[in-house]
């Protein structure tokens, strides 16, 4: 790591790490940006799997059906084939995805819209891409900046374990943000292996640009907000806010910062931390 950046002129200078970051594609033109569509994740790292979660099953469910309150739900566990729960069970989502349609915004590049009803809690899509360890990521991110590139689509799980979408992904990548978001991104453990949810916040209607909140925390120049919300911040990186009437919501823990004066892991400058 020290020699990556032994090649790099911020730690001597008072230069930030400056990207023009629209986080979509916003450049008007109506190809996107080129990468391959997937379905599952592909690892470039070991594989790491969490066997506790395959073998035993659910533990405090009496039903075959898992409710809201179960354990297992609520801890963010899909049912798995110890299960004795039925085929019916709700509580293995990733196994079915919503409708979901591609569209391009006037303001926001790229975004995606429900091509379906969406209820509360419902799962949508999963976030895939390349699982790829803190020293890769530190890599294409600078490779990134070099480029001066405007596309980022990094999420980083847990050490060593950051889901990247720039190469490879499917539409889960394009969603943008807002400050009043209708999904959020839950981190399960899938026949023990961690996998990333969007989910709906809310109910959504046919068309309904699904969006999340990126939280982001801005270091360097400021990146004007599109979403176009009441509570819109504004900028990203600002504090929401305060509209009368509207609820106000607790954390999700869902971090990104962006632009380091002094970078000591490429994860302080792009980072999504899901609790």
């Amino acid at each position: 790591m020290e020699d990556i950046f032994s090649q790099l002129p911020i730690p001597d200078t008072q230069e930030e790490f400056k990207c023009n970051m629209n986080w979509k594609d916003q450049t008007g033109t109506k190809s996107r940006h080129p990468y391959v569509h997937i379905k599952r994740n592909v690892y470039l790292v070991k594989r790491k799997r969490n066997y506790v979660y395959t073998d035993t099953g659910c533990t405090g469910c009496s039903s075959t059906q898992c409710s809201e309150d179960c354990v297992c739900r609520v801890q963010c566990i899909s049912c798995s084939k110890a299960c004795r729960c039925s085929k019916s069970c709700k509580n293995r989502p990733f196994q079915k995805v919503k409708k979901i349609k591609l569209v391009k915004t006037k303001l926001c590049g790229w975004g995606v819209v429900a091509a379906e009803s969406i209820n509360k809690g419902d799962f949508i899509v999963e976030y895939v891409g390349e699982v790829i360890d803190d020293a890769l990521c530190e890599r294409r991110l600078w490779d990134l900046k070099d480029q001066d590139a405007r596309n980022f689509y990094m999420c980083e799980i847990n050490k060593d374990f950051v889901i990247d979408a720039t190469f490879k992904g499917n539409y889960s990548r394009f969603l943008n943000h807002s400050c009043a978001p209708n999904c959020k991104l839950e981190k399960w453990q899938v026949e023990g292996e961690t996998r990333l949810g969007v989910f709906a916040s809310r109910s959504i209607e046919v068309g309904e640009p699904l969006t999340y909140d990126y939280r982001f925390v801005q270091f360097g120049p400021e990146v004007e907000c599109q979403c176009g919300a009441p509570n819109c911040q504004g900028y990203l990186g600002t504090k929401p806010k305060i509209v009368f009437g509207a609820r106000t919501k607790r954390k999700t823990g869902l971090e990104l910062s962006w632009g380091l004066k002094r970078p000591r892991s490429a994860m302080k400058m792009l980072r999504i931390v899901i609790n």
